[in-house]
């Protein structure tokens, strides 16, 4: 084999690495990388990496380097919750290109079991440690390969059960091996599916650790944000663009940037974009293409109108022309009317706060100098009252993702609080003789922090934490921040810079809701929300492609197969016997309420899968409706044209149909029977009308106040279907929960 064939592999994993990035603008339209940006970068990390003698080594050296020098490029432009996602996908691109995960398994994991209803319904009984959702993934499973033809067996297995409940149980699953023989034999994508199977959710956690094995600990923590980095990588005609957040300002570090490079005062010119700016925007630019200075447009996406006309700009200019010394520095929220060839051409970067303790404290110590750090007269107290600054801070940003467990109102602090925190508790610690630990919780807590907090519950609750965090043991060396004392107060002989920076690096990854005061179930209902996004994010950027146990199914029969079962499936529109009127009882007028919701939603779907079936064969254009229909369809969810007039639901497409006619099958009871003898509540688009309607019917009867009356519910221990005589005063409720596939 020649020298140029053995370098063929770098070329593979540019292309690798090239797709996964080109796909990131399917998540964000400010996502946008051009081919020219890629080739210059790699190009460049062709030049800078080490040359080994060896050529063996010297591939793998670029290898890893230019794998790496991609994820910190394109990271410093990703929100947070998109960088797991993105080192996820290069570590699959990679394995797929490279053999060591089939395209079934892929497709398991982001689309399920491709088990149809008969195959469900045939499955062997399910292990009572297990849902039926568990059970019916685990049967799909076993499809992937032979070696797994053994699976089902051993959940039911006395030995291997044992292993399973414990996965089920454990906090951290993936510290538990899994039982023989798929311990050895399973390859580590094929582990992930067995965990994320049992386990889903903590799939993020799932992920970061597959990441770690393949890719390494670098692939799983966030770059810090580098301005002076970026700074470095861009040239006179390349613009940079702060992709902004709720509560994120980098301005502040473009002032101390620009101080550091002599550019500050006149040469740094700013100007907020808005109506009527856009001849002063041209004029900033031209004057600092000539002079060599800074220009900063800020809240681009106020100017959408505008946008063109810098496009144009940019385009114009040509390399020799500007200064340079000349940087051009953009603004904006994520929007889809940025010019495209600006996004391309340009370095993007985000500045928002990391998600995790450990990456927020990072984060916090990165922006704090060596200067302000050393420079107090009380070097002990300043340092340990620092890092509990720094852990405050951290764990209010943290709370917010617990939702209303966390806060009432999602507070957007800042950066620029920490700071104004900081500079106030160095000037009272050498301004006072004694630490003033009541003045600087009344300041911090109440005025620099509390400012934003306007919930009376959330200013107790802020002032509650930071006492915490500032008292007089949080001097002493074994000071615990948290009931288990997993972080603790960093000792006194290690108060240095960089010691405090690789004690926070020893922290763990996922936080435990213990340190921030929360019991642990808070965590379910945010990791569920997080796992759902995740998936979803996936979804949109995957090819709509069949995970059919078929190859020759195409997605298009798929698609068309699957709208004629549901056809078949729905029943014939509902139609009332009784006329409503004036006369009419409060339970019909609700009735026929309903039935018009029902008919509404089996009428658009019956058009609307006639309208996809005859676009897929051609007869009509596929409209951007359908197209998303189609896409849901194979996805396995629900389409928004549906969802849009139907009930909510968090049920795949599958169930959600089957869901659908038992309630048009209830309705078509109740209008048979008139009275049923239990209602399905659960089945009603506004059960509340229902609830109301029953109320109205006895008061009336009882000719007794209805704001007087009040429900008063009794389990009762018999089915819906044994009810023989409904009692005066008494309307028998059901609720039903079929069983969800995915199908």
């Amino acid at each position: 084999m020649c020298i140029r064939d053995r370098y063929r592999v770098v070329a593979k994993r540019g292309s690798d690495l090239y797709f996964v990035i080109a796909d990131l603008a399917l998540i964000d339209p400010m996502y946008q990388y051009s081919l020219e940006y890629f080739i210059k970068l790699f190009k460049r990390r062709l030049e800078v990496s080490d040359h080994p003698d060896s050529t063996a080594r010297r591939i793998d050296t670029i290898i890893a380097d230019i794998t790496e020098a991609f994820y910190v490029n394109i990271c410093r432009g990703l929100f947070e919750k998109d960088k797991v996602i993105y080192s996820f996908l290069i570590a699959v691109k990679i394995m797929l290109n490279n053999g060591l995960i089939s395209l079934k398994e892929w497709n398991f994991y982001i689309r399920g079991p491709t088990l149809d209803k008969k195959e469900i319904e045939h499955l062997p009984p399910c292990p009572s440690y297990l849902s039926e959702k568990m059970w019916i993934d685990i049967n799909g499973f076993m499809k992937l390969g032979p070696e797994f033809a053994t699976l089902a067996k051993s959940f039911e297995s006395t030995g291997d059960s044992l292993i399973w409940r414990e996965i089920l149980d454990n906090p951290n699953p993936w510290e538990v091996e899994l039982p023989p023989p798929f311990k050895n034999d399973a390859t580590e994508f094929q582990k992930l599916l067995l965990y994320k199977i049992l386990r889903e959710e903590r799939l993020i956690m799932l992920n970061k650790m597959f990441i770690r094995t393949y890719l390494g600990d670098k692939f799983i923590e966030s770059p810090p944000f580098d301005l002076k980095a970026a700074y470095g990588d861009s040239a006179a005609t390349t613009p940079i663009i702060f992709v902004l957040s709720p509560g994120a300002d980098p301005i502040p570090y473009l002032y101390n940037l620009a101080k550091e490079k002599g550019m500050d005062g006149p040469r740094l010119k700013m100007l907020s974009l808005g109506q009527g700016q856009g001849e002063k925007a041209e004029e900033a630019i031209r004057t600092g293409r000539r002079n060599g200075d800074w220009v900063c447009l800020q809240n681009c996406h106020l100017a959408a109108t505008w946008m063109s006309d810098l496009e144009k700009i940019q385009e114009q200019q040509i390399e020799a022309d500007p200064s340079p010394e000349y940087r051009l520095w953009l603004t904006s929220m994520p929007t889809t009317r940025f010019p495209v060839p600006v996004l391309q051409s340009g370095i993007k970067l985000t500045n928002e706060p990391p998600k995790g303790l450990k990456a927020n404290l990072l984060r916090t110590y990165q922006d704090v100098s060596e200067d302000q750090y050393e420079n107090c007269l009380k070097p002990f107290e300043y340092k340990k009252l620092l890092f509990s600054l720094a852990f405050f801070h951290a764990v209010i940003l943290e709370r917010r993702k617990f939702g209303a467990i966390g806060w009432n109102i999602p507070y957007e602090w800042m950066n620029s609080d920490f700071v104004t925190s900081q500079a106030q508790v160095k000037m009272y610690l050498e301004e006072q003789p004694e630490v003033p630990y009541v003045a600087l919780n009344v300041l911090v807590s109440e005025i620099n922090y509390g400012g934003r907090v306007t919930d009376d519950k959330d200013v107790r609750l802020i002032k509650g934490i930071l006492e915490k965090y500032f008292n007089p043991e949080v001097l002493s060396d074994n000071y615990a921040f948290s009931g288990n004392k997993t972080y603790v107060s960093p000792p006194k002989h290690a108060l240095l810079l960089q010691d405090v920076k690789n004690y926070i690096s020893s922290f763990p990854l996922d936080d435990d809701p213990e340190v921030f005061g929360l019991h642990s179930n808070a965590n379910i209902t945010f990791q569920q929300k997080n796992v759902s996004e995740f998936m979803d994010t996936l979804l949109i950027i995957q090819p709509k492609a069949s995970g059919g146990s078929s190859d020759e199914v195409s997605p298009d029969d798929l698609v068309f197969a699957l709208a004629d079962e549901i056809k078949r499936k729905l029943p014939d529109s509902l139609i009332t016997k009784t006329k409503i009127d004036k006369n009419s009882s409060s339970l019909q007028v609700f009735r026929a309420q309903e039935v018009s919701r029902f008919n509404a939603l089996a009428g658009l779907m019956r058009k609307s899968l006639d309208e996809l079936q005859k676009a897929i064969r051609g007869l009509v254009v596929m409209s951007s409706d359908l197209e998303k229909m189609y896409n849901s369809f194979i996805d396995k969810k629900v389409p928004i044209l549906w969802e849009n007039v139907a009930y909510p639901s968090l049920k795949p497409l599958g169930s959600w149909v089957d869901d659908l006619v038992m309630r048009l099958e209830f309705m078509r009871e109740w209008i048979e029977l008139e009275v049923p003898k239990s209602y399905w509540i659960s089945a009603f688009f506004f059960p509340q009308g229902f609830l109301t309607a029953s109320l109205q019917m006895y008061a009336r009867k009882t000719l007794t106040p209805i704001d007087t009356l009040v429900f008063r519910t009794e389990v009762k221990h018999f089915h819906k279907n044994n009810v023989e005589v409904v009692p005066d005063a008494v309307s028998y409720t059901h609720l039903t929960l079929p069983t969800i596939y995915s199908v």
